[in-house]
């Protein structure tokens, strides 16, 4: 992680590198298998002042990712989506993801965008099983947009120290935070 933000604190001030999150957050939402996470975090902790850019442009393209990943399920998933199903080797977390999508579609996408669940396993499910799409991408944008802006304002406020450590602990507090919010849902 050290010579990872090395690195980018060399190449961040190129004015290519947001094109490059922006690519990445879109992709990482419908065939990507890194998460935009690394770049967005090490960027903020690089560029402190531009936390809020880094945020924003990870939350936007990630769902506009979300949705081409929708319309790809929605008419695209016979000859598209089942084969990167097979690929990746997620036909089991399909099989689980329609079940939860019957049962409470915000929650499901809510859930998959914050945490480490494959996202793109979900955009895709959700456009073949045509769920609806105005909670779709309301649930993705604020499961996205809390997850990058979280990050972002942690490496912002605690910098490259905490963005190693977050980096290495994200799926235990991501899974934590989802399951805080998820018993305050069902309680209130």
């Amino acid at each position: 992680m050290k010579k990872f933000l090395e690195k980018l604190e060399k190449e961040a001030d190129k004015k290519y590198v947001t094109y490059i999150l922006a690519a990445v957050a879109f992709f990482e939402s419908i065939v990507f298998p890194i998460p935009v996470d690394i770049l967005t975090f090490g960027l903020a902790a690089v560029h402190p002042k531009k936390w809020i850019k880094f945020g924003t442009v990870s939350t936007v393209w990630s769902v506009l990712g979300a949705v081409f990943g929708y319309i790809l399920g929605a008419y695209l998933f016979d000859s598209f989506g089942q084969q990167m199903i097979d690929f990746y080797g997620y036909q089991e977390q399909f099989n689980q993801v329609i079940k939860l999508f019957n049962k409470n579609t915000f929650l499901v996408i809510f859930t998959a965008a914050f945490t480490p669940i494959p996202f793109k396993v979900f955009t895709i499910a959700g456009g073949a099983l045509r769920v609806a799409f105005l909670p779709f991408v309301i649930a993705s944008i604020l499961g996205r947009g809390l997850r990058f802006f979280l990050g972002v304002y942690l490496a912002k406020k605690f910098g490259k120290k905490i963005t190693s450590h977050i980096m290495k602990k994200i799926n235990i507090y991501s899974i934590a935070l989802v399951v805080i919010v998820s018993l305050y849902i069902i309680i209130f």
